[in-house]
Formats: structure tokens, sequence, C-alpha cells
């Protein structure tokens, strides 16, 4: 039996027992492939496909981390789940993007992504899941009123969060002041919208503000919005999921600079 790799020092968990832990074979292979994000502790199934295994110890190899193998019910009583598909790692505490250097690597015309407090998890691994398959370029968020990458944010991204850079700040106001001081156009998903989303303009450099699951996009970011475009809808449900919402927009964007 392989013994897995510790750190010694004293880094930050991801969270508690159970929430340092991310577990699934998507969720740990893209963390391990992108490899910018410390682990603490590896282990695979003994029961997984030997190709599957040589693979993953191939990139555990490059990040300097040795997986342990070990019976998977070793694994369920270490996550508390027996969901974990062969795969579970202990993590530090998520890097996060740092706004100056992410802002440096930007593309002229980028398309990024402002949540403006979303609180469910699951919405926020969604929209980071959606953001990265749809060409986003990165995505921020607030340091209080929003859930931050969590071992459950990292289950329902897929382990996108390892592909988009996702830069926290201390408030969003200033950021958008910031976004709009280089010539960016930032626009709020709104049921109360002045244009269809169709019909406005995302090729030149956009900033899609994502609001709250129950009352949107806040007064104050709306106020300095230099849009609000919406989505068209001819159900009776009075409108779309956040994170349902934030792909059609993704989408549509991703269209327009793709024509």
């Amino acid at each position: 039996m392989q013994r897995h790799s510790r750190s010694k020092g004293k880094s930050k968990l991801l969270g508690s027992h159970q929430k340092c832990w991310i577990w699934g074979r998507n969720a740990v292979i893209e963390t391990l492939a992108a490899g910018r994000w410390p682990i603490l502790d590896l282990y695979f199934s003994s029961t997984l496909p030997p190709d599957q295994a040589e693979s993953a110890a191939g990139l555990a190899a490059k990040m300097g981390v040795t997986p342990r193998t070990d019976d998977p019910g070793v694994l369920t009583r270490l996550c508390h789940t027996a969901e974990h598909q062969g795969y579970l790692a202990r993590m530090t505490d998520f890097p996060y993007g740092d706004e100056a250097s992410v802002l440096a690597g930007l593309p002229p015309a980028p398309l990024c992504v402002i949540l403006d407090g979303i609180q469910d998890p699951f919405n926020f691994g969604a929209i980071v899941r959606s953001a990265e398959v749809f060409g986003v370029d990165a995505l921020f968020i607030a340091e209080t009123g929003q859930v931050g990458v969590t071992s459950m944010v990292v289950r329902s991204s897929a382990g996108a969060v390892n592909r988009l850079p996702i830069v926290r700040v201390a408030e969003l106001e200033g950021l958008v002041q910031r976004l709009q001081g280089r010539g960016w156009q930032v626009v709020a998903a709104s049921e109360k919208a002045e244009s269809v989303l169709k019909h406005h303009d995302f090729v030149r450099g956009s900033v899609v503000i994502i609001g709250n699951e129950g009352h949107g996009v806040s007064p104050e970011l709306l106020a300095r919005c230099d849009a609000r475009v919406g989505i068209p809808q001819t159900g009776r449900i009075g409108s779309l999921n956040a994170a349902v919402a934030a792909s059609v927009f993704f989408y549509e964007a991703r269209r327009q600079r793709d024509s």
C-alpha cells in the first residue's frame, strides 16, 4: 500500500473536515491537470481501472503529490459519501486570482462576469462550468455576501473552477468603475431590461452581472451599469434560475463573437 503525501506546514484548509475534501473523477482530475491548487492528501480507490489510476498518478507526480491507493470504503469514511468514484483529495484554501494580474492577462475585448450575491453553491458551480465552456475570460465575486469556492462549488462545476480565473474583491461597485475605466461595457442581466439579449452587442469588451437568486442585481450596481439586458420569455414562470440565465447570456455572447 502506498503512503499518501501530507503537508508538514500550516496551510489553511478549504473548510472543516468534510468541507475540505473534493471528490469525484472530474473534480479531482481537473484539479490535478490544472496543477495550480495545492493538494494536501490524495487518495485513489484500489478498484480504479489500471489505465485511469496510471493516468491520474502521472498528473499527481507533476504536482509533486504521491497518492495513496486504498479500499473504496476508506475513501467513503473520509469524505462521508460513497459518491467519490474512486477519487478523493484534501485541499488547501482555494487560490483566488489577483485582480491586477488577471486583468493584465485578459485580451483587449474580454468577456467577463461579475456575480452579485450568489448564495447557492450549486448555482455558483454551474455558472462557473458554463462560463468555462463558453469562453468567459474571468469571473469576479465579492468577499462578502457571496458563497466562495467550496467543495460543493468544485463538484458542481465539474472541476471548472481550476480552468477559469476567479477573483475575489472587497466590493463590487469599485470593481465596476475600474472595469468601465478600461472601456468595457457593464451589462446587468435583468428582468427590467431596456434591450433584448440577441439585439445587444457583446462583441466589444463586456462585463455581465448575474444577480442574486432572490432579488437579482442590487440597485447600487444597476445604477452603475451601462445597460440592462433581458432574456425573452414566453412561459408563465416569472424568471429563470440564475445559473440557467447565466448560461443563456454566455451562449449568446459566444455566438456573436464566433459569427
